[in-house]
């Protein structure tokens, strides 16, 4: 059996051209790396390099040698991480969402249900979100829209409708609802991780009107110095209450109100139907 450093530094060889600089790229001397190769010679029971009095050189052979010595190295490296993602993946469950409020509620569900396992979560579009499941970076995603895809199972979660918060004096105020029409030309405050939301807010008002922050903290002390609009939603306020100082009025577009979606692999279906389970009596509950 051939040693992997050997092929490591048969490869180190090949990429610096002489034994000198690959040593030196090594942090070994010229002789030890001279000593490993004619060690890898002996095991091959080949010549690997053509010598004279002044140079060595990778032969034809040799040179056969390190395209095997890459895609061994390769393949050791696909070995490590491999391993080490699975062992991760039977310790972790990955979880990837559109938007921040789902995945607020759906964390404590998981975390109750697989005490021995971290949760990890993380905010992705739903592109990045299906690819993630088939790749298995996530074991479960939230997503805004329902997958058709026959390889993952997909379960209604719950909706969410945005509003916008204004001082009582604004001139939107007195109305029942409005739209993201009526926001355009309104300087507007909006945290930086609001998921998908982002893309809709910036396609519907001028950029330049978004004042986004990306401390959490510095979005709320503003909200509190300032007379600014800022969003929520009916599912926040359904946990925090409106502000009395203030307006909350409904936006009434399409695109201000949406329907989540939990997703994982058909495979793994059953591995998280405890988590399906719970979603389910959720939203039963909330009805």
């Amino acid at each position: 059996m051939i040693e992997i450093y050997l092929l490591e530094q048969l490869a180190a060889v090949a990429e610096h051209g002489t034994l000198l600089k690959a040593a030196q790229a090594l942090y070994l001397s010229q002789p030890a790396l001279s000593r490993s190769m004619k060690k890898l010679e002996t095991k091959l029971g080949v010549s690997l390099f053509d010598r004279d009095n002044s140079r060595i050189a990778l032969n034809k052979t040799g040179l056969h040698a390190v395209e095997y010595a890459k895609r061994i190295l390769e393949l050791d490296r696909e070995m490590c991480e491999g391993v080490a993602d699975f062992d991760r993946r039977q310790r972790t469950v990955s979880v990837g969402a559109c938007a921040p409020f789902p995945l607020g509620e759906l964390t404590p569900v998981i975390q109750e249900r697989y005490i021995q396992m971290a949760v990890t979560t993380e905010l992705a579009d739903d592109e990045r979100l299906l690819s993630g499941l088939r790749n298995r970076v996530y074991q479960l995603t939230i997503l805004h829209e329902k997958p058709r895809d026959k390889d993952l199972f997909c379960q209604h979660y719950l909706e969410e409708k945005l509003f916008i918060v204004l001082p009582k004096d604004h001139p939107l105020s007195d109305g029942k609802s409005v739209t993201f029409d009526d926001l355009r030309g309104n300087k507007v405050l909006l945290g930086a991780a609001i998921g998908f939301w982002m893309d809709i807010c910036r396609r519907r008002l001028n950029t330049e009107d978004l004042l986004i922050q990306n401390s959490m903290e510095a979005l709320y002390d503003l909200i509190e110095a300032s007379s600014l609009p800022h969003f929520t939603s009916d599912r926040i306020l359904e946990r925090t209450g409106s502000n009395s100082d203030r307006v909350t009025i409904p936006i009434e577009d399409e695109d201000a109100k949406t329907t989540y979606y939990i997703a994982c692999l058909n495979s793994e279906k059953k591995k998280y139907g405890a988590v399906f389970s719970a979603a389910r009596e959720a939203v039963l509950r909330n009805r």
